[in-house]
């Protein structure tokens, strides 16, 4: 990765979109290895699949991308962020599904910027967001 360059972890949208081909900007992230997964969007990915099993050529892309990126577990430090996020979100009014919130608490716990399509993560002032 390139000094001073962000760490990019993907959601689970970006990952989809990837796999669609729909994005050069995507693409490229990959291609220079600048980018992560929670292994959240992996549990994501994964559960994806198995609602189409006729689609073997998408699993077969799927898990070879999985396989090509860095996996980050989810930590000790990510329940922490977790706890404080969700209570903060809950206060303001501005609640994440629970999969977006483990997955926002992720990225800040790595210090990551989230790649996503989903608007819904602007709710987490702090975090980073990078659009593909």
């Amino acid at each position: 990765m390139a000094a001073g360059k962000p760490r990019l972890m993907f959601d689970t949208n970006a990952v989809s979109a990837f796999l669609k081909g729909l994005s050069p900007r995507l693409d490229a992230w990959v291609r220079k290895q600048r980018c992560c997964l929670s292994s959240i969007v992996v549990a994501e990915i994964r559960y994806d699949l198995e609602k189409l099993p006729q689609a073997s050529s998408l699993k077969s892309l799927a898990e070879e991308t999985i396989e090509t990126l860095e996996i980050l577990p989810w930590s000790e430090a990510c329940t922490r962020i977790y706890g404080r996020l969700r209570a903060d979100l809950e206060r303001n009014g501005k609640p994440l599904a629970a999969m977006d919130l483990l997955i926002a608490s992720h990225a800040l716990s790595e210090g990551c910027a989230l790649v996503t399509a989903d608007q819904a993560f602007g709710n987490v002032a702090e975090l980073s967001l990078e659009a593909w």
